[in-house]
């Protein structure tokens, strides 16, 4: 604003400053308020734009997730279909009439089966690439399905889950690597919670069909979900971490504009530079299974693997899940056992949407921590409610939704954390050159000892009480809380660079981190050339 001495200017004593409105500075001060308004317009159009980018980047991710761990459902209602079909097929009318014993086989079967098929997966992936080993995952799981409906006997039947179980180790060590290399450190964790989500949907799909249709109609209707894979995995990208790997970095690039359409080209260059630095830094020695235990960081991050899954299967998921029929109706259950089954399905599957949400929240280790105390907690009850009952003689009555709570608790608290984080973290701690070796051990020990634990449970059982088995639950996950606050680091928001970095140098900073890359790298640079000291590209005898 303009004053009079801007235009008479005066000495006089009493003489003040009067302001006049200037129409120039008026005019100027309009357009700089009508330009600021523009350009906030303009930028809360770009942040709308962006927003909205963001937001269809992560609904094709989930799509993607679903699409891949398809898979997965598809062995969840392998897991699912004998708690609706065994009671059947030991009926008198039954088309295919088993023993007792044979009932056990087909269960057990398809965890043996498990085994070769994390073998398989472990030779194929890093030849065939994710995608299309995924894919082969299929055919066992959908040929299981045939033969199910078409047994006559049950040595068709020990075939048909023998085969599954193949399909099933390929699934669990190749869907946790594709996911884990196709998606964004920001939602990571989200989209890994769907390998556990998925499966436990398909137990629910077997188990909700199972009781109200006949033997064939459950066998067609479980082989839809492996048809619908079959059609809609195909037209999913490929990992661009293995197209680097195969070094073929143009596909690379379609892949990854395919998998992060919502960001600029130059956001995509400096991410493909980061994945092909990782490639680089994972296959500067060839991956051979004794690699695992070459270097720190992968003898931390097996250590880490292994003890997860000895603290979910020694939590005794196997037997609880097998034998959740039995437990429940000693707490004088007045729900029919399919219905109770049904419900406690629907209520995993309800956690583990939490699980999806949860994981990127609050990250991995909270939630392992909370999830495996909690769980030891419902164990400790359940293990002295039938010490009380059987051991002690004390009668319960009235006292029976004591059990029905902690059991139901239990399943459901593990499915929030614990059950499906071990599996999701398969494809973030493992460097690219050993991680279909190392996926595929983690998950032949896992089945493994869900099969020791589920035939111990019975054992323990029958020679010192349920309430030993319990108890020796509930320690496992005491153990394991221990465990998982001195060894297993938090990936929440890191990238697999990032990660590898904390497992090989958890207690140096970044700078010292990068020296000892560097002389990592010129060590294996001489040795691979031949050369004496010195840098790469300098003369030995200058150095």
């Amino acid at each position: 604003m303009a004053t009079a001495w801007d235009f008479f200017p005066c000495t006089h004593k009493f003489s003040e400053p009067v302001e006049i409105p200037n129409p120039t500075v008026r005019h100027g001060r309009r357009l700089a308020t009508a330009r600021v308004s523009a350009m906030a317009a303009v930028d809360a159009l770009d942040r709308l734009r962006v927003s909205r980018a963001k937001h269809e980047c992560r609904r094709d991710a989930r799509n993607r997730a679903t699409s891949s761990t398809l898979s997965l459902a598809a062995t969840g209602s392998h897991i699912g279909w004998t708690s609706p079909i065994l009671p059947i097929l030991k009926s008198t009318d039954s088309h295919v009439p088993i023993t007792s014993d044979d009932a056990s086989w087909i269960a057990s079967f398809y965890l043996l089966g498990t085994i070769p098929g994390c073998i398989v997966a472990a030779l194929i992936v890093d030849r065939l690439g994710r995608k299309i080993s995924l894919l082969l995952s299929g055919i066992p799981l959908t040929l299981s399905y045939i033969l199910i409906i078409k047994a006559q006997n049950p040595y068709v039947l020990y075939a048909a889950r023998g085969i599954g179980g193949i399909g099933q180790g390929i699934a669990y060590v190749i869907c946790p690597m594709y996911i884990g290399e196709i998606a964004d450190k920001e939602i990571r964790g989200t989209l890994g919670s769907f390998i556990k989500l998925m499966v436990t949907f398909g137990e629910l799909y077997a188990h909700a069909i199972g009781p109200f249709v006949s033997y064939w109609i459950l066998g067609y209707s479980c082989l839809v979900i492996p048809l619908i894979f079959f059609l809609s995995f195909p037209w999913m990208p490929e990992s661009p971490y293995y197209l680097l790997m195969k070094n073929r970095p143009k596909n690379a690039m379609i892949s990854l504009k395919r998998l992060k359409r919502c960001i600029s080209n130059d956001q995509l260059e400096t991410d493909l530079e980061q994945i092909q630095k990782t490639v680089v830094r994972d296959l500067s020695d060839r991956g051979r299974f004794w690699d695992l235990f070459d270097t720190p960081g992968n003898r931390r991050a097996v250590i880490i693997s292994i003890g997860l899954q000895l603290i979910l299967q020694f939590s005794g998921i196997a037997a609880v899940e097998s034998y959740t029929q039995e437990i429940l109706e000693e707490g004088d259950a007045h729900l029919p056992a399919s219905s109770s089954v049904i419900l406690l399905s629907v209520l995993q599957l309800i956690a583990g949407l939490g699980a999806v949400i949860l994981v990127d929240k609050l990250g991995r280790r909270p939630l392992l921590i909370t999830t495996s105390l909690l769980a030891g907690i419902a164990l400790t009850i359940t293990s002295v409610f039938y010490l009380v009952k059987f051991q002690f003689g004390v009668n319960t009555t009235g006292y029976g939704w004591l059990l029905h709570f902690s059991v139901i608790f239990y399943e459901l608290i593990i499915a929030l954390g614990l059950n499906p984080l071990p599996y999701m973290m398969l494809g973030e701690l493992f460097p690219t050159n050993v991680k279909g070796a190392a996926v595929s051990l983690a998950n032949v020990v896992s089945s493994l000892l869900a099969f020791i634990v589920s035939k111990m449970y019975q054992v323990i059982s029958d020679n010192w009480g349920v309430y030993a088995a319990f108890g020796w639950f509930a320690a496992s996950c005491y153990v394991g809380v221990f465990f998982i606050m001195l060894i297993v680091p938090e990936t929440k928001g890191k990238s697999l660079l990032e990660i590898q970095e904390e497992l090989n140098y958890p207690f140096l900073s970044t700078s010292s981190k990068e020296q000892l890359d560097a002389v990592r790298f010129t060590k294996r640079w001489h040795s691979k050339n031949g050369s004496g000291h010195g840098k790469p590209g300098e003369n030995p005898q200058n150095a």
